[in-house]
């Protein structure tokens, strides 16, 4: 007995087909899409600790930069709000500072005018070192430190811009090069505004719109000590 395929039939099966190719075709993209989302992590991962890595190696540099200094170190730096994996290493290195304050050190940093550097400038001013805000800083994006006129510190970011973070860090020895960087920084040292003073100038301007605000609330908004704080309010 012959069978006949009606047109309602082959109609119903190339639906079927096209049905499973659909469904095929569905499930070859959600894999494709998760493969590519792993590989986007895994990409993302590596990225992210190679980042790491060279960082630690500038931190390092800075460092032992510090660790060796007898007589002076001057530096500039971005001084960017750190994040909690970075705060770890500017606490190590404020650390190192009040080292080498306690050994007769001259410190000085030169860092950005602006009120978001604030946080580090005066975690390090409490180690002993002296810090002033330059305002031409904002367009300088590589950060170096000279120490004992004889090293330097190179910090480099990954791409132009003074709030990239560093990706790369080199302790050169070489008097030439401490001499060029040192007349750069005594140049702006001298245009710069001392810490203490943009620190009074921010805390009047806040008190200026809020006359009642509290030296705990001040602390607390510039992520400054509150000591400081206290200081310069008893100034204004």
């Amino acid at each position: 007995m012959a069978f006949t395929l009606t047109s309602s039939t082959i109609d119903m099966l190339l639906l079927v087909v096209e049905l499973i190719l659909l469904i095929s075709t569905f499930i070859v993209i959600v894999l494709h899409r998760r493969e590519e989302k792993a590989r986007e992590t895994l990409v993302e991962k590596m990225l992210h600790t190679a980042r790491i890595v060279s960082r630690q190696e500038y931190f390092n540099s800075v460092i032992f930069g510090i660790q060796g200094a007898s007589s002076e170190i001057m530096g500039s730096i971005t001084g960017s709000k750190p994040s909690n994996e970075v705060m770890e290493q500017v606490n190590r290195i404020s650390q190192e500072l009040s080292r080498a304050k306690d050994k007769g050190v001259n410190i000085r940093y030169l860092v950005p005018k602006s009120s978001d550097r604030l946080k580090v400038a005066c975690i390090y001013a409490s180690s002993g070192a002296e810090v002033r805000f330059h305002p031409g800083l904002l367009v300088i994006d590589i950060r170096y430190m000279v120490i004992d006129r004889k090293h330097v510190v190179l910090g480099f970011p990954s791409e132009k811009g003074e709030d990239k973070p560093t990706r790369e860090g080199y302790l050169i020895p070489s008097d030439g090069l401490a001499e060029m960087f040192e007349e750069i920084f005594e140049k702006r040292w001298n245009e710069a505004q001392v810490c203490e003073e943009y620190l009074k100038e921010i805390i009047a301007e806040l008190k200026k719109h809020n006359s009642n605000i509290s030296a705990s609330k001040l602390s607390q908004e510039l992520e400054v000590p509150i000591d400081m704080v206290e200081n310069i309010l008893k100034s204004i």
